[in-house]
């Protein structure tokens, strides 16, 4: 199995050698944890776990494709040797999906690749129907029919 996963998705979707390549990249997206530069970041509470401290936690963005996108690094031990430091925490791709989906200020999530000098992007749209919460179906009251 590959160390890349994210990132061979990447390099495969830049080639347009998949069909699939998209789908199969933002699957990948949502089950790893990604890099991101982080702003108010954890800090450690001497108990083992982590908390907030001030106006709360801020992903990192940039400009591209003629919007502002979320700053993703796939695949971080590898970004980071290859690349050195660019990022400061890891996220779920899922969180960052909920972020993009929900943030009025974001068009999306620019993912760059950890081997290549590429990226891939999730637009805002794409993020918020994968994170659209599924319907439950109305609930019948006891007096009425099935």
């Amino acid at each position: 199995m590959s160390q890349t996963p994210l990132s061979d998705v990447i390099r495969e979707l830049a080639a347009g050698s998949a069909p699939d390549a998209y789908d199969r990249f933002v699957a990948i997206f949502r089950a790893s944890t990604v890099g991101v530069m982080m702003d108010g970041a954890p800090a450690p509470d001497g108990r083992g776990g982590f908390v907030v401290r001030g106006g709360g936690v801020t992903v990192r963005s940039t400009g591209h494709g003629g919007g502002t996108r979320i700053l993703a690094y796939a695949d971080p031990e590898v970004f980071l040797q290859n690349y050195g430091p660019k990022f400061n925490a890891g996220l779920s791709g899922e969180v960052l999906l909920q972020m993009a989906a929900g943030a009025a200020d974001s068009d999306g999530i620019l993912v760059n690749c950890a081997t290549s000098e590429i990226s891939a992007v999730i637009n805002r749209a794409t993020a918020r129907s994968l994170t659209a919460a599924v319907e439950e179906p109305a609930r019948r009251r006891w007096w009425q029919r099935r």
